[in-house]
């Protein structure tokens, strides 16, 4: 009798294991089961493949040095300006100013001649003081490129799959940049910036869904992070160049080999294997998931252990199909217009500070370089909250931040000789602007199921793309508007942002990525017909 029993438990035991070893799995356990007990492999691919971020940067800032107008780097060459020299009060560095230059009207080659450094187009072309905003122009029109991009291919990486899309983006970038280096007047660089931000944004948003979509639950965090310090790396690796090159076409043109060869790299990483999921592709997806085990060093997974996924989800890959989806899922609605105003204003406040860095000190490398150093202090930071409160509470207290920071810099409060209580608190919120852009990407990911992740990216960045568009215009309101008003309304709707996302945003931390649409209430189980089955 007791030997018939234990041949009986025996025997449930192993029909359990039979069981379980046809278990069908979630895309999240099979990629901790690829990557688990391999940490520092996976670190080294995971930081090889967001090198390529930094290009973004490179090719971004490009116009600040290449273009950089050296007020202080003149000498005079017409009587009148060799008076306004004699009748000057004070010491000669004062006197070779944009201010002398600009308030008295002074003509290049007439009044002065140019004494720079280093080469720059913005003298080739005569632009200065009331031409100055032409190179404003050659910024913001980098983000009409990027809008323009980026609303044509919202469907595309959902279509035609991340890696294509991304490759296709960011190789246009390249190109473009290259040809920036041969550029021969204004509306010849406006032309290459708007294809330079038609692929740079592009391969930014495709770039980041293909990474997120490989790395498990627990790192995407520190994904995340890294995204954020591997752009100032690149924008170190620009100031460097441009501080050892002294021709700014030579510049140009390393730039662009530096950029070229980190995007080649992509060509050896494998398509999203979620992408190959979503098109019932299971096959391709598991082929995929087992090339990663295999570099991990994990043993292959089962077969067939995403075929549960393929038969449940019947999604049609129109156009029309996923905007009706919008409308069939509310709360897929709601959360992607929140996300689109949250975009819209940490661009807005990202871009309208950062291209105006070189201003706030005489030596644009110095002063670009604690930019970078601020960002960097920004991805720390952003890793600590989101580890410690979590996403939404990050990006709460992000907006936040800015709007305090805004609020503090509307007093007028003198703390030294060369410092304002309004230049600390926007050196501050330039922190939590970089912080904020920083979460804003890793939630969104995670808030957008896997179907639609490409398209709400793509839209999200769209409208980020307005607020870099008018970025850079933003220094010329103070010559019209009392800054108060300006930093007033700034700081109130930062608070409003932070409002918003804590009244209609979902906290996704610990929370595995949503497939569908229908997955977007946290569930966790499929439904079947004859009751839930786990996934």
């Amino acid at each position: 009798y007791l030997r018939r029993v234990r041949e009986a438990v025996v025997s449930t035991q192993s029909t359990g294991e039979a069981a379980d070893s046809k278990k069908f799995y979630t895309m999240e356990e099979l990629l901790d089961k690829t990557v688990e007990g391999s940490k520092v492999r996976y670190f080294a691919f995971l930081l090889l493949f967001l090198l390529s971020q930094g290009t973004s940067a490179m090719m971004c800032y490009l116009p600040v040095f290449a273009g950089y107008i050296p007020y202080s780097q003149w000498e005079c060459k017409s009587d009148k300006c060799f008076s306004l020299l004699l009748n000057h009060t004070g010491d000669n560095t004062t006197f070779f100013s944009r201010t002398t230059m600009c308030s008295n009207n002074l003509l290049a080659d007439e009044d002065f001649v140019w004494t720079p450094t280093h080469s720059s187009f913005a003298v080739d072309w005569g632009i200065y003081c009331d031409t100055e905003t032409q190179k404003s122009s050659i910024n913001s029109f980098y983000f009409v490129g990027a809008f323009v991009g980026l609303v044509g291919s919202s469907t595309l990486f959902d279509v035609f799959g991340r890696k294509k899309v991304t490759l296709v983006g960011g190789f246009t970038a390249v190109v473009s940049t290259l040809g920036m280096a041969f550029a021969q007047d204004l509306w010849t660089m406006i032309g290459l910036r708007i294809v330079q931000g038609l692929g740079v944004l592009i391969s930014v948003t495709g770039r980041f869904v293909w990474i997120m979509e490989f790395t498990p639950l627990p790192n995407r965090n520190i994904a995340a992070a890294l995204c954020g310090v591997t752009w100032p790396m690149g924008t170190a690796v620009l100031i460097l160049v441009a501080y050892i090159v002294n021709s700014w076409r030579t510049v140009v043109f390393i730039i662009s080999g530096i950029c070229f060869c980190l995007h080649c790299q992509l060509l050896f990483v494998p398509e999203s294997a979620r992408f190959f999921a979503q098109k019932r592709r299971n096959d391709e997806a598991l082929k995929i998931l087992n090339k990663m085990a295999r570099f991990y060093n994990n043993p292959p997974l089962p077969e067939n252990c995403l075929q549960l996924e393929a038969e449940e989800q019947r999604n049609e890959d129109s156009l029309a199909k996923k905007l009706r989806d919008f409308l069939r899922f509310p709360v897929m609605l709601r959360r992607t217009l929140v996300l689109i105003v949250c975009w819209f204003l940490v661009s807005l406040f990202y871009y309208g500070l950062g291209f105006g860095w070189h201003k706030m000190s005489k030596n644009i490398y110095a002063s670009q370089g604690f930019g970078s150093l601020s960002e960097v202090l920004a991805s720390i930071s952003c890793f600590a909250f989101i580890r410690t409160i979590g996403r939404k509470k990050t990006q709460m207290l992000a907006f936040s931040g800015i709007g305090v920071c805004f609020g503090l810099a509307m007093i007028n409060v003198k703390l030294s000789d060369s410092w304002q209580l309004s230049q600390i608190a926007c050196l501050i919120a330039i922190v939590f602007i970089a912080m904020e852009f920083i979460s804003i990407y890793l939630y969104t990911a995670e808030l957008s199921p896997t179907s639609h992740r490409g398209m709400i990216l793509s839209v999200c960045s769209s409208s980020a793309r307005i607020g870099s568009f008018a970025g850079p215009y933003i220094s010329h309101l103070f010559d019209y508007v009392d800054r108060r008003v300006v930093l007033g309304t700034f700081g109130g709707v930062a608070v409003l942002a932070a409002l918003m996302t804590g009244l209609m945003l979902q906290d996704t931390t610990g929370l595995d990525i949503p497939e569908s649409p229908g997955d977007l209430q946290g569930k966790h189980k499929i439904q079947d017909k004859e009751g839930d089955q786990e996934c």
